[in-house]
Order: C-alpha cells, then sequence, then structure tokens
C-alpha cells in the first residue's frame, strides 16, 4: 500500500483508505468467529469442523450484504461517492475471508506453519504486482482495492488446497457449535475488536480530518503496524497451539510462555525503536516529499509502541487458560482509550493523530502484565528478566546508530540503508551474548503436538465429557 499509495497520491490514497478500512471492520467477524476455539477445544471432531466452516460462512455472506447496504452512508460520511463502487466491488470477498480464517485454525492447530505462511509470500507480491499495474494505469483508489481483493482471492485458494484432505462438508451441528462457543463467542468478540480498532479509529479519523491528512495518518500507522504485524503472527502462531496442548499443566504453561514472551521482546523491541531512529529517512525513500509528515508521526507510534511488546503474546494465554472473556474485555480497552482521547483533542495534523493513538500504549501494557503474572502466578522481576536481552540489545543498537549518524552526514538512501546494517550487526551482537551465545528457547522447545486430527463423533463426545 506504501508503494501504490505513491504513484495515486494522498487524495485517491484516502478514498481506498476509507473501503479498505470499511471491509476490513467487517470480514473479522466471520474470519474470526472460530478459529481459536478449533485450536483450544480437546477431543475435536469431523461435526466440530464442518459446523465451524458452514457457520462462518453463513455469517461471512450476511456481513458482506450488510457492508454492501452501508455503502451509501460510508461515502457520505466521507463526502466522497466514488467510495460507494470501491465498497461494492470488495463485499462479495467477505464470505471468502470467513472460510479461509476457520480453515486456518485447523491448520493452526496441526502446526501447518509452512502452509499458513504461503498466505503472506505469495498473497503479498501478487497483491502489490496488481495494484501497482492498476495505479500506473491512472486507476487511482480502484488500485488498491484491486490488491486487496488479490490478496484475500490467493488466501482462499490456499487454504481451500490445504483444507482438502479434511473433506469438509457443508452442515451445522448445535451441538458441536455449542462445544466451540465457550470460547468462539467472546474471542470472536475480542479479536473482531482488537483487529477492527484501528479500523474503526481510522474511520472516525477520517470524518475528523481531510482526505489528505488521512491517508498520510494511516501511513505513519502502517509503516509499524506492517513491521509489528510479523511479530504478532510469529508469537501467536508459536503461542496458540503450544499453550493449548499444555492447557492442563500449569508450570509447563508458565514456561512456554515466558518463552514466548522473551521471543516476542526481541522481535518487538527492536522493530519499535528501528522504526522511531529511521521513519523520515524511509518516508523519503518510499513516498517522497508530498507525504512530509509521515516520518515524524510514526516516530511517535514507534517509541510508544515499544510498551505493547514486553508482556506477551496474553491473547494465547488466555484462550488456553478458557478465559477468552478476558481478550474481549482488553479489546475493548483498546479501543475506548484512542477513540476518547480522539474525541476530547480532536487532532488537525497527522502529528496529533499519532499523539492520540498512541495513548492506548501507555495505559494498557501495565495492566496486562499484572493480569498475565497473576494467571500464571510470577513475579513482576520473572517477567522484567525475560525482557532484559531485548531490551540490553536495543539500546546497544539505538547507541550505534545515533552514533553512526552525528558521526558521518549522509543523504537519506545510504543513511536508511547504513542504519540498518550498523543497527541490526550490533543489535544481533549484543543479543547473542545477552541470550549465552544461543537462540531464543522459544525457537528451541519442542512443540507439543495436538491429539489425532481427527476422532469420531463418538469418540470425541466422551473425551470432551472427561475433561470437563
Amino acid at each position: 500500500m506504501l508503494v501504490v499509495g505513491r504513484v495515486i497520491g494522498p487524495h485517491a490514497t484516502g478514498l481506498g483508505t476509507v473501503a479498505i478500512a470499511a471491509f476490513l471492520t467487517v470480514e473479522v467477524f466471520g474470519a474470526v468467529l472460530f478459529p481459536d476455539a478449533l485450536v483450544q477445544l480437546p477431543g475435536l471432531s469431523r461435526r466440530h469442523r464442518d459446523s465451524a466452516v458452514a457457520a462462518s460462512v453463513l455469517l461471512g455472506a450476511a456481513l458482506g450484504l450488510g457492508l454492501a447496504a452501508a455503502a451509501p452512508l460510508l461515502a457520505a460520511g466521507a463526502d466522497a461517492p466514488e467510495v460507494v463502487w470501491l465498497v461494492l466491488a470488495l463485499a462479495p470477498l467477505v464470505p471468502l475471508s470467513a472460510f479461509s480464517g476457520t480453515v486456518s485454525g485447523l491448520l493452526l492447530r496441526e502446526q501447518r506453519f509452512r502452509l499458513l505462511s504461503m498466505r503472506l509470500l505469495l498473497g503479498q507480491p501478487l497483491a502489490l504486482g496488481v495494484g501497482l499495474v492498476l495505479a500506473a494505469r491512472g486507476h487511482g483508489a480502484w488500485a488498491m482495492v484491486a490488491a486487496q481483493a488479490t490478496a484475500t482471492a490467493v488466501t482462499f485458494a490456499l487454504m481451500a488446497w490445504g483444507g482438502r484432505h479434511d473433506r469438509l462438508r457443508p452442515r451445522l451441528n448445535g451441538g458441536a457449535l455449542r462445544d466451540l462457543w465457550p470460547v468462539a463467542g467472546p474471542q470472536m468478540a475480542g479479536v473482531a475488536v482488537n483487529v477492527g480498532r484501528y479500523r474503526v479509529f481510522l474511520l472516525a479519523l477520517g470524518l475528523a480530518m481531510p482526505q489528505a491528512s488521512l491517508a498520510v495518518s494511516h501511513f505513519a500507522f502502517r509503516l509499524l503496524d506492517a513491521a509489528l504485524g510479523v511479530v504478532w503472527q510469529c508469537a501467536g502462531r508459536l503461542a496458540m497451539p503450544r499453550l493449548c496442548a499444555l492447557q492442563h499443566d500449569k508450570e509447563a504453561t508458565a514456561e512456554a510462555y515466558g518463552d514466548i514472551a522473551q521471543l516476542q521482546a526481541l522481535l518487538g523491541l527492536p522493530v519499535c525503536a528501528g522504526i522511531a531512529l529511521v521513519a523520515p529517512d524511509l518516508v523519503a525513500v518510499l513516498l517522497g516529499p508530498a507525504w512530509a509528515g509521515t516520518g515524524e508521526a510514526a516516530r511517535v507510534v514507534g517509541i510508544a509502541a515499544m510498551a505493547g511488546v514486553l508482556h506477551g503474546d496474553h491473547s494465547s494465554l488466555f484462550v488456553a487458560a478458557g478465559k477468552a472473556r478476558r481478550n474481549f474485555q482488553v479489546a475493548v480497552a483498546l479501543l475506548v482509550v484512542p477513540l476518547a482521547a480522539l474525541a476530547v483533542f480532536r487532532p488537525e495534523t497527522p502529528l496529533g493523530a499519532a499523539y492520540v493513538w498512541a495513548a492506548q500504549c501507555l495505559v494498557v501494557p501495565p495492566a496486562l502484565a499484572f493480569l498475565v503474572l497473576r494467571e500464571i502466578r510470577r513475579p513482576i522481576g520473572w517477567l522484567v528478566g525475560k525482557a532484559v536481552p531485548a531490551a540490553v540489545a536495543t539500546a546497544a543498537m539505538v547507541a550505534a546508530v545515533l552514533l553512526l549518524r552525528n558521526a558521518v552526514p549522509m543523504t537519506p538512501v545510504p543513511r536508511l540503508l547504513a542504519s540498518v546494517l550498523v543497527g541490526g550487526a550490533a543489535f544481533l551482537a549484543v543479543a547473542w551474548v545477552a541470550l549465552g551465545r544461543r537462540p531464543p528457547r522459544a525457537l528451541l522447545a519442542t512443540a507439543p503436538r495436538p491429539p489425532a486430527r481427527d476422532l469420531p463423533d463418538r469418540r470425541a463426545a466422551t473425551q470432551l465429557r472427561n475433561t470437563g
């Protein structure tokens, strides 16, 4: 989107952003309804699989119709009639996204990480190529819509291919859905709010700021969000099946959680600090002078986000512990805080929007750390110890980059490349020593495997009764 936005300009990017934000806000409900419940449920059977896929696709179809009906309202709110057709083009993709999200839960339970990773390795380059072709031909906001449609279609094709061995059949079994609902219900609400909170914030911001300023703010957030997405995906993909498989062993769960928290800090802290250091140069190289202001806004968000990567993957922990309602409560807090700040301060510049968005990073993480430590029965010093290697290595990275920039005057492109190389080398060297000259434990530990892929329905029901 950054590259496509440079070609089509801030105004067209603002139009595409409104349509895509609306689509992503709606499609997440179907996509996240059952995946975590399918990973967490002991004794998963074929009726659970079939019913989860069928229910999510039906929900996706209803959501797609609702999105299409809301298109005129979105266009009127943005004062841009073109938004109607952009939204209508995206609405039919919602059921496909719901199917993909549910099947991804089955693949995650089986720890088929290679296939799951292909969604990005194939989908993102293809989406970028389609978007750039249309952008170069002057199609404006349609280039962004086409890129989103390509990514969604590729993901659907991969999930359909990956789930073919399960021989999924469209059926709805009330008992199976009831078995899944204790996790699916609150987790759907929590993850939907958590994933959709940025899109809702973006829509609200679009009603308060000109479209060009909205596009600049959006790209500032996306600079960090795109990089941190790797961190969240990595930690969540490892944590969810591992912690769910250990859900009846409290001590083993705590140790596995500590390993994941250490890995998340090692990945997240240098990303946040790195964006804060190089964002102005990155914007100058990628986007050009038309996007002035994006770098400083991204710098503010990067500094604030450092607090959010230190307490580990709380979402997977609460699902494994059977307390998925906490994820919903956390997600609501992460939505309410920036919206309240937006209503109070009414920012008019991208930098002001960044300060408003960063408010959640100062309020929510301390409370999350308290809940996590109480759940796994560990002291605060234990969690601090897990973060020390990442903190020390990140400090070394920052010092190395600042020394380089002060000592050698350079233009943006060589300064950006030199900062990445020098900072990365300093981080890796110090982190390796701080970890005792070995990789992080989360990458060394053998992940416990889930039960057999398919249990007969009667056997699965017996196992469910025996596990409470």
